[in-house]
């Protein structure tokens, strides 16, 4: 099975972070995961990645041409958020989930399933430099709109404030009587 065309990872960047886990780093037809299973997962979390993208208002998918930097990001995102996710359907007695660890607090799925997570939560705060249908500002408004203004009082008024009449206001209740 191919890879989606909206798929930014490979199998070979998820060789290289996970393969430890399989003989020769080489993922086949008879591995655990598979190399199906390894493409099914990449396309997986490149649709959450694109569906986060597609909500905030950028192209989807991300050029590697034009966004050389912003694709190298999301390609990382991908192979990471992708071997979080098989490493976590693994018995982790096939692997040492720890193995060459400082004491982090965390395992390797969680650390690679973190960083997927980042990678989202800066696309939906709008920090990836990558084609957009829409400005960042777009949807930002400024001066008099249609609507109602949000304050109708002057300045230095407040509700249960007494104004007193000015000589303009006094002469003008005197006409009108």
């Amino acid at each position: 099975m191919p890879l989606d065309d909206n798929t930014y990872g490979t199998v070979e960047g998820i060789q290289r972070l996970i393969g430890d886990i399989v003989k020769d780093r080489t993922f086949s037809e008879t591995t655990v995961p598979s190399t199906e299973q390894v493409e099914a997962e990449l396309d997986n979390v490149a649709a959450d990645i694109n569906s986060a993208l597609d909500v905030m208002g950028y192209t989807v998918p991300v050029d590697e041409t034009s966004y050389p930097y912003a694709y190298g990001f999301l390609k990382a995102a991908n192979e990471y958020g992708a071997s979080a996710r098989l490493l976590g359907t693994i018995p982790t007695e096939a692997y040492d989930p720890d193995e060459q660890m400082v004491d982090t607090g965390a395992s390797r799925p969680q650390m690679y399933e973190r960083y997927l997570n980042q990678a989202l939560k800066r696309i939906w705060d709008r920090k990836l430099k990558a084609g957009m249908t829409e400005g960042r500002f777009s949807k930002l408004k400024t001066g008099a709109q249609e609507k109602d203004p949000l304050y109708r009082r002057r300045m230095g008024e407040y509700p249960g404030a007494r104004v007193l009449p000015t000589e303009e206001t006094a002469t003008s209740e005197e006409d009108s009587e």
